[in-house]
C-alpha cells in the first residue's frame, strides 16, 4: 500500500516485479504463475494540476493457444495514464471515452498499487490467445491435455496424415 498522493506530489516512483502467484484473479487465465512481470509506475502532477501516474508493465504471458492447446508466450508492453479523485462520485461523473484520455481512479493513501498491476496485466490479456503460426506436432505429447487426460483431438493429426495433408 503506498500514498498515492504524496508519491504524485513528489514525483516518485515504485518499481518491482509482481509473481504470477500472486494473481489471484489472473492466474487463470495463465498457463504456468512461476514467472513475474515486471512494473515501474511514476507518480506526477499532470498538465491540470492532478496527482496523477503512468503505469509501465512489460514482460511474457505464459497462456495457452486456443488454436492448438500449445503454449504460447506474448509479450507484454503496457503504458497506461490515470489521474487520482478523492471522492467516488468524481470516478463516476467521467465519461466512458476510447480515446487516449488518462482514467480517473480513487485514490488513497492506502493505495493498493498490486491490484491496479493486476487490473493492467488482465486487460493486456488477449480474448483468445494464439501463435502466429501453431507448431507442428512432432511427439506424442500431444496424445495427452495438460492434466494428464486423453486429447480427444490427437487422432484427427493422424488422419490429416493418413489422407495426405
Amino acid at each position: 500500500m503506498i500514498d498515492i498522493f504524496d508519491l504524485a506530489r513528489t514525483q516518485g516512483f515504485v518499481e518491482g516485479r509482481m509473481p504470477f502467484g500472486e494473481m489471484g484473479r489472473a492466474r487463470t487465465a495463465l498457463r504456468d504463475v512461476s514467472g513475474s512481470i515486471g512494473f515501474r509506475f511514476d507518480g506526477r502532477i499532470d498538465a491540470r494540476g492532478r496527482p496523477a501516474g503512468v503505469l509501465h508493465l512489460h514482460g511474457e504471458l505464459p497462456l495457452t493457444c486456443d488454436r492448438c492447446g500449445r503454449p504460447v508466450s506474448l509479450p507484454l508492453e503496457r503504458t497506461v495514464e490515470f489521474y487520482f479523485v478523492t471522492e467516488e462520485a468524481d470516478v463516476a461523473a467521467h465519461p466512458v471515452s476510447v480515446d487516449e484520455e488518462p482514467e480517473p481512479l480513487l485514490g488513497s493513501t492506502q493505495f493498493d498499487l498490486q491490484a491496479l498491476v493486476e487490473d493492467e496485466a488482465i486487460l493486456s490479456i488477449p480474448l483468445s490467445p494464439r501463435h502466429v503460426e501453431c507448431p507442428v506436432p512432432d511427439t506424442d505429447a500431444d496424445a495427452v491435455t495438460r492434466d494428464g487426460a486423453p486429447n480427444p483431438f490427437a487422432a484427427l493429426q493422424g488422419l490429416l496424415h493418413k489422407n495426405g495433408r
